[in-house]
């Protein structure tokens, strides 16, 4: 076969699609997307949920299931289709990276259903699932927190406050270390053990110098 043959065959080729196909590839991309929707809502651990971000990531699915099947195999439409998305820009900031792993994960899901790979589709998801259940336990039931604690500058002892609470945290690290005047104020970034917030307060009210103490919630990157 000559260039020119591969060429035309590569241009002029395209794949039928029965109605019944249509159907059955929207139905397992529209079933693989509520499952993705619901993964997305019961593993989310952030401030503010977004139902609306979360139905479209169904609509990508859904989406790209309808684009997979219209550019089939015909690498005329495809080409197309590449230049004509390569115009749109999306003005949304996604500030959670687990957000773009969940787009990545509609993408697939739209790209197997319309390509008739609904094992790989379906086994995907659920392993997809199945990795973000078990990064969304809490093996150690633990909680970041900062530790701030102020007293006189001279009589407050860092050193013997982190003692204090070394029992009864995962992990402890001074943070920072400020002086104003005659005071001194000491920052420790904390897991603590099975939330035991009011004995470990009383530990470091325990300790020579200690004035004042504040247990405040951290999120964000944590330690250990």
């Amino acid at each position: 076969m000559s260039k020119r043959q591969i060429l035309e065959y590569l241009l002029e080729t395209n794949t039928s699609v029965s109605i019944a196909q249509m159907c059955f590839a929207l139905l397992a991309a529209m079933v693989l997307g509520i499952f993705m929707y619901f993964v997305y809502r019961a593993t989310y651990r952030g401030t503010l949920y977004s139902k609306n971000f979360n139905i479209t990531l169904v609509l990508v699915a859904l989406i790209t299931t309808v684009v997979m099947m219209i550019i089939g195999t015909n690498l005329a439409l495809s080409l197309g289709m590449v230049g004509s998305l390569s115009i749109i820009r999306f003005r949304t900031a996604i500030k959670e990276p687990r957000d773009i792993a969940f787009l990545f994960w509609a993408v697939s899901i739209g790209l197997a259903c319309g390509s008739e790979f609904y094992l790989a589709g379906a086994l995907g998801s659920v392993a997809i699932a199945v990795v973000l259940a078990v990064a969304n336990l809490d093996l150690y039931d633990s909680v970041s927190f900062l530790l701030v604690v102020r007293g006189t500058q001279g009589s407050l002892d860092a050193a013997a406050v982190q003692e204090a609470v070394k029992g009864k945290v995962r992990a402890c690290k001074l943070r920072m270390r400020s002086l104003d005047g005659t005071d001194e104020e000491v920052t420790f970034e904390l897991r603590i053990r099975s939330k035991n917030e009011a004995a470990l307060v009383d530990a470091v009210k325990a300790c020579t110098g200690v004035e004042s103490v504040n247990l405040v919630s951290y999120s964000g990157e944590t330690i250990g």
